[in-house]
């Protein structure tokens, strides 16, 4: 029976001992206030044209599927899809899609890219876009595909 009764002095002492460490380093009384997360800047949909988010997010330095579409969506509406200004070396085919309210840009390939690749997208400062005219700003991103390490 003394055996029980060491383990919980034992216990009691290492729970005080914990607890004055605790108090001394200060444990504050204020009640905790909950963290409040704050959101994006709103985007004016009037100002000049700039890019709002893109698909997979981020699109610079990330890792996409062989299949993968990517997006790019701005504040303003394109003014139509050939108006969408862009290339990716090493070249591949693929061809641009806009959303209904043109305002994203569809990059879907042609064919799978290549598995271990990087490659980079460039939009061109000769986009257009509705009531603005040309871009005049370059947007480059690199990206790459997985790596295929065989079976």
């Amino acid at each position: 029976m003394k055996l029980p009764k060491i383990i919980v002095i034992l216990f009691l002492a290492a729970l005080g001992i914990g607890l004055f460490f605790a108090f001394k380093k200060g444990v504050s009384t204020e009640p905790i206030q909950p963290q409040v997360q704050s959101s994006p800047a709103p985007v004016d949909p009037n100002g000049p044209p700039k890019i709002v988010s893109t698909k997979p997010d981020p699109l610079d330095e990330n890792i996409v599927s062989a299949s993968e579409i990517v997006e790019i969506t701005f504040n303003r509406p394109l003014e139509n899809v050939g108006e969408f200004k862009s290339r990716i070396e090493p070249k591949i085919d693929y061809k641009v899609e806009l959303s209904g309210d043109r305002k994203t840009a569809r990059i879907i390939p042609i064919k799978p890219y290549s598995l271990g690749t990087t490659y980079t997208l460039y939009i061109g400062p000769d986009s257009k876009f509705d009531g603005i005219g040309e871009w005049r700003e370059d947007k480059t991103f690199h990206f790459k595909t997985i790596t295929y390490r065989g079976v």
